[in-house]
């Protein structure tokens, strides 16, 4: 809703912002015909603003005023404080120059002012942030000042310079002063509600929270042991065959406890070995069944983050959430490959054996055979990603979700356990730490 234009005691808060003489000026403009402006000075201001040099045009408009005042350079003064950022003095002296009433004596320029005044006035008015404050206690007879301004002991919504950081003082006989630093906004509307405290130090003491014990230390050096299960239809995703793998990990990990958030670092091992087991390509024929065989051991740095939530009020007991990324590479071992040939079903992959050779066993050869993606598959070691094997170099690792349930007996000791869903399986882990500090 548009601000109603200010009073006689409004206008003078503008006319303050320029000096006393043009408080006089703008009071007499109901009672009297203005005074004749000095052209010069008010050319020169006009021409200033005009170019866009508002600080210089400002102190010549303002003396333009004192000398005599005219709507079109009270309207020029006006808008070069909204180019220097005043809005709120830029708003009165448009409101005060639409209330303003009007005079035979003005140009064609000064009508046209005049007239503008009110559609300035409402657009400034939107731009304004304005606060409402709640005082209690309700006797308080208080008074306010934002900034520079002292409002007194106006009431509403107030008035704030936007984008710009100042203090809300709020005052009043028998209490003691209350400040508060806000920022806001073009249009912004923000509720404060603010409690006076009695002078004399009769107001009752703030209550005090109980202080939060922490979570232990704050670094802890530990390890851990992972396993992972992937299940057979876990491995169908990228292989026909397959089975139920379970895969052990040992880690020892670095945590940096931050408030309620750990950092879990861990480096460690991983047994990636798997025993005779058959598998082909998704989709392709019985002939492309192979026995593979793998004795790997992968290195991986992960890094957890968990949010701890206490389970009870000293944080003994907590569980955690979060998840993990890191990465792991095979420098040790082989995966090793045979092609096979069925002993008995060709549709049932538990019936299928290694060949020992190119037709061997004899009347093999649809099965075990000398081609070139498969002259080398008669148990030799396999070639990496990227070479046309299946041997893994890099991979990724990531767990989401993560949960982690944790005990602490002591604040430099805590036992854990952790579930969570990887790229590599279904995670199941245990823990201990000890802290450093």
């Amino acid at each position: 809703m548009p601000r109603k234009p200010p009073s006689a005691a409004g206008i003078g808060l503008v006319q303050a912002c320029v000096g006393v003489a043009t408080l006089a000026l703008f009071a007499s403009t109901a009672v009297a015909a203005p005074k004749k402006t000095t052209g010069s000075e008010a050319d020169r201001g006009l021409a200033l603003a005009k170019s866009g040099d508002c600080v210089a045009a400002v102190p010549v408009l303002e003396k333009a005023e004192l000398d005599g005042h005219r709507p079109s350079t009270a309207s020029a003064l006006a808008g070069c404080h909204v180019a220097l950022g005043d809005l709120i003095l830029a708003l009165e002296i448009y409101s005060a120059l639409a209330d303003e009433p009007k005079d035979a004596s003005w140009s064609k320029s000064d009508r046209k002012a005049q007239g503008d005044a009110r559609d300035a006035a409402d657009e400034l008015d939107a731009r304004i942030p304005r606060l409402e404050l709640s005082v209690t206690p309700n006797d308080a007879d208080y008074s306010v000042k934002i900034g520079t301004r002292d409002l007194g002991k106006k009431r509403g919504p107030l008035p704030v310079p936007p984008d710009e950081k100042v203090d809300v003082v709020i005052s009043a006989d028998g209490f003691e002063a209350h400040t508060e630093s806000i920022v806001l906004g073009e249009g912004a509307k923000k509720q404060l509600a603010v409690r006076l405290d009695r002078s004399g130090g009769t107001a009752p003491p703030k209550p005090v929270p109980p202080p939060t014990k922490a979570l232990g230390s704050r670094y802890w050096l530990g390890a851990r042991f992972r396993g992972y299960l992937v299940p057979n239809f876990v491995m169908n995703i990228v292989v026909d065959g397959g089975t139920t793998t379970f895969v052990p990990a040992g880690e020892v990990t670095f945590t940096a406890r931050l408030a309620d958030v750990d950092l879990v670092a861990a480096i460690g091992a991983t047994s990636l070995g798997l025993g005779a087991t058959a598998v082909k390509p998704p989709g392709t024929p019985n002939t492309e069944w192979e026995i593979v065989e793998s004795d790997l051991v992968g290195i991986t740095a992960t890094l957890d983050i968990l949010y701890r939530f206490r389970l009870d009020e000293a944080g003994v007991a907590t569980l955690g959430l979060g998840g993990g990324v890191g990465i792991g590479f095979a420098p040790i071992g082989d995966l090793y490959r045979w092609q096979a040939y069925p002993t008995g079903d060709p549709d049932d992959p538990s019936t299928y054996a290694k060949c020992k050779a190119p037709n061997d066993p004899a009347g093999s050869y649809r099965y075990c055979n000398q081609l070139d993606k498969d002259a080398h598959r008669y148990g030799e070691g396999d070639a990496a990603w990227g070479n046309g094997g299946a041997r893994p170099v890099i991979y990724p690792w990531v767990a989401l979700p993560l949960v982690a349930l944790a005990f602490r007996p002591d604040d430099h000791v805590e036992i854990g356990v952790d579930l969570g869903v990887t790229l590599q399986g279904f995670l199941m882990g245990t823990g201990v730490r000890f802290g450093l500090d």
